[in-house]
């Protein structure tokens, strides 16, 4: 199965929420599988920000983030399989947010006012006067100041304290970098699509072993 296989969901309720949702669904099973595979560095969900394993987790995630990004300049001559690339990263930085213990409530900066979270985060991201190489250097930044965050590595004896707060404000600011590279692909209501489409894609693959 492929997108293309893929049927287009209806969305009650905000459409932010119905992906962190969905993507909650992916996670149990697909931390089965990595713990089986020995590269599950904690079973924590959320994770301890202050513990190292919680930490390494986090990069993790981050990197896989910008690992799909990669895959996405790869295609960018095929519209669908750099959209779909794209995507794929925005299943990962959805589990990276749950993970932290955030929500989608968290990484929008402005009050939604009772709109949906998914359209404020986007008016609130969309760059017209700048390029996708600089949108790509934008979301590289912060994510590294992300991680900066995260003081505990393998190798130190020390345990430092996470400034929570300062990690929330960095992976707000990868929200809005990630959108605004979704932007230039991607209306609002198309992001919501393709995500759900590629979860069913996702759910398959759990249920073949693939």
């Amino acid at each position: 199965m492929n997108i293309t296989h893929a049927v287009t969901e209806e969305v009650v309720g905000d459409r932010l929420v119905a992906i962190f949702n969905r993507q909650k669904e992916l996670m149990s099973k697909y931390h089965d599988i990595e713990k089986r595979s020995g590269l599950l560095q904690t079973e924590d969900c959320p994770v301890n920000l202050d513990d190292k394993r919680g930490q390494a987790r986090i990069k993790d995630f981050s990197w896989r983030v910008m690992e799909e990004v990669g895959e996405a300049l790869d295609a960018i001559s095929d519209f669908e399989h750099f959209t779909e690339e794209l995507i794929d990263g925005l299943h990962f930085l959805t589990e990276l947010t749950i993970l932290s213990g955030f929500g989608p409530e968290d990484i929008v900066w402005e009050d939604s006012k009772g709109n949906d979270l998914l359209l404020t985060l986007y008016n609130q991201s969309v760059m017209e006067d700048i390029e996708l190489s600089g949108m790509i250097l934008n979301l590289v930044t912060d994510l590294g100041m992300m991680c900066n965050c995260l003081k505990n590595k393998p190798w130190k004896q020390t345990n430092m304290l996470t400034d929570k707060n300062e990690f929330l404000k960095r992976l707000k600011c990868v929200w809005n970098d990630y959108f605004s590279i979704l932007s230039t692909v991607l209306p609002p209501e198309g992001i919501v699509d393709v995500y759900l489409k590629k979860s069913q894609v996702n759910k398959f693959r759990q249920r073949s072993n693939y």
